[in-house]
């Protein structure tokens, strides 16, 4: 595994950051389906997604973790009705995790054109088509789109809660 030094890293860190914020667009419509679909405004005013983001920023963090916290608000009493919010045989809590799940696949995508865009004789080069550096990336990728999406999901509940009491 190829070792970067200060400058690389901070040259792959400017790369991630503009290849997270080019696909940023497609997730944000990720979520605003999600929120549409379930409708949740329209079951609980106060968001619980606060709570999810706080465990997804922790520095202990990690995607296993923030499902097994979404999960553990299904069955939690008391816990927001936003979590248990039916469309057909799908509960809001489990389609989130899906979504969250899926994001990686936007993470493999970003790696990939990050890989792509670097040229042969770059000395990120040999970082990047190190397997090893690879999955590494995609894990922090994949990880940063979560809690991305989820304090954006936080926005968007709270923008539909504000429109709907302006229809009121």
């Amino acid at each position: 595994m190829a070792e970067l030094d200060n400058f690389l890293q901070e040259q792959l860190a400017l790369r991630v950051e503009k290849g997270i914020s080019n696909q940023m667009d497609e997730i944000i419509l990720k979520l605003k389906d999600l929120s549409e679909n379930f409708a949740i405004a329209n079951k609980d005013e106060k968001s619980p997604f606060r709570n999810v983001l706080a465990v997804a920023v922790d520095a202990s963090s990690s995607i296993e973790i923030i499902k097994n916290y979404i999960r553990y608000q299904v069955g939690r009493s008391g816990s927001s009705p936003i979590w248990k919010t039916q469309k057909g045989k799908d509960i809001f809590a489990k389609a989130l995790v899906n979504v969250l799940d899926e994001l990686d696949k936007d993470a493999q995508l970003i790696v990939t054109k990050l890989r792509k865009s670097v040229p042969k004789s770059h000395n990120l080069e040999p970082y990047l088509n190190d397997i090893n550096n690879q999955t590494q990336l995609r894990k922090n990728i994949h990880l940063k789109l979560v809690q991305l999406f989820l304090g954006y999901l936080a926005r968007e509940h709270t923008a539909s809660v504000g429109e709907m009491k302006l229809k009121k």
